[in-house]
């Protein structure tokens, strides 16, 4: 088969997977192809947690098929079962010939066993070189696996002089509708969104993802408060399962309030502080303990002390920036970091990743530089 003709169908692997990027939660988004006599014959992608896997929806969907057929997939078939049957079992019992994969799987449960249990049962097996492609596709699945971290990005809305709200906290609406519609699609795609008790507090947001013609998966929703100052009554609460993240306080009251939270179906991460007279927790463990739930990728969505911390730690692998042609003169900035720089460089510690229109504003994407993840550079 020509070189061009693998490309086409793992391209079209990968835009069957992008079908399920807001329903898959802890699991990769997968794409999968089968091909016979140079055609298609069959092809699925994984839907949701829980549902079939990629290669057994397009085995199926085949309808007998698939016996000596070849399969293009976009990441390494899992090798053990979970909430479904391992997907090499069932590719060996449908008798397919070959199959070809974009990059292993990071899961530590597969990386490369996959491959040789295919191997062992008379399966060729080749790897397409499509490794920034799967990253891309799963960024999140890809650092969690290798680093026990979710990818956090934060999105920001600005206006043209830097300012995300007025200095009395009035933030409606500094970008556009379209603006904020593309928004939602980031929102719809997140394992959960992150925000601060102020947020939540100043604007009582309902904190959903709302897509137009698509049925969307609801991330779940993460409050930081420390003191717990949020009315159980905030309209968050309504609108899908919340967690609440706290310090681990000796205080009978505050462990009332805890108690209370939990019987009322809200999930409390209780943080050690930084220190013993801190009311500050490092975040680096919370995104442990969220990591441990199986998110994946993590919205954050709040002001400038919450960002600061983030990135004050080093933990912000993107940022998404919507910027206004709205001239404030004043108001809140971003970030407020307590370390300035004395000299301008030529060293960058963010790069663009994408510059785009977006209605009447601008949409910007920047990542760290030289971040790495699974061996590849500069994703």
């Amino acid at each position: 088969m020509a070189q061009s003709d693998e490309v086409r169908f793992m391209r079209r692997a990968f835009v069957l997977a992008e079908r399920g990027l807001n329903n898959t939660a802890s699991n990769p988004r997968v794409g999968c192809v089968l091909v016979k006599d140079n055609e298609i014959v069959g092809e699925g992608f994984h839907e949701a947690y829980g549902s079939e896997h990629a290669e057994v929806v397009a085995l199926r969907n085949a309808r007998g098929k698939a016996k000596g057929s070849m399969m293009y997939v976009t990441l390494e078939p899992c090798c053990f079962k979970g909430k479904t049957q391992a997907c090499t079992h069932e590719i060996i019992n449908a008798g397919v010939k070959v199959v070809v994969a974009a990059c292993k799987d990071p899961n530590p449960k597969v990386f490369g066993k996959g491959f040789e249990e295919l191997k062992k049962n008379g399966i060729t097996v080749r790897i397409i070189d499509m490794e920034k492609d799967c990253f891309e596709l799963n960024p999140g699945f890809f650092k969690r696996m290798k680093s026990d971290l979710p990818w956090v990005r934060v999105k920001v809305a600005m206006s043209l002089d830097g300012y995300i709200a007025l200095g009395s906290g009035e933030s409606k609406w500094i970008t556009g509708k379209i603006a904020r519609e593309d928004g939602h699609r980031w929102r719809a795609r997140s394992c959960c969104l992150l925000t601060g008790s102020r947020t939540v507090v100043n604007d009582d947001p309902e904190f959903t993802a709302r897509v137009s013609g698509e049925d969307v998966l609801q991330p779940e929703k993460v409050i930081i408060d420390p003191r717990l100052i949020v009315s159980k009554k905030a309209k968050i609460f309504a609108s899908g399962k919340v967690i609440l993240a706290t310090l681990l306080k000796n205080d009978k009251l505050i462990k009332e309030k805890v108690m209370d939270y939990r019987q009322k179906g809200v999930h409390v991460i209780e943080l050690k502080p930084k220190s013993s007279q801190s009311t500050q927790f490092y975040f680096k463990h919370l995104l442990g303990a969220l990591s441990k739930r199986g998110f994946n990728e993590i919205l954050v969505e709040g002001g400038p002390s919450l960002v600061s911390s983030l990135m004050t730690e080093n933990l912000v692998d993107e940022f998404l920036i919507y910027k206004s042609s709205k001239i404030l003169g004043a108001g809140v900035s971003f970030v407020q970091l307590n370390t300035a720089k004395d000299a301008l460089t030529n060293e960058r510690q963010w790069v663009f990743k994408s510059v785009n229109r977006v209605g009447e504003d601008v949409f910007m994407s920047l990542r760290k530089k030289n971040n790495s993840f699974y061996g590849l550079a500069n994703v």
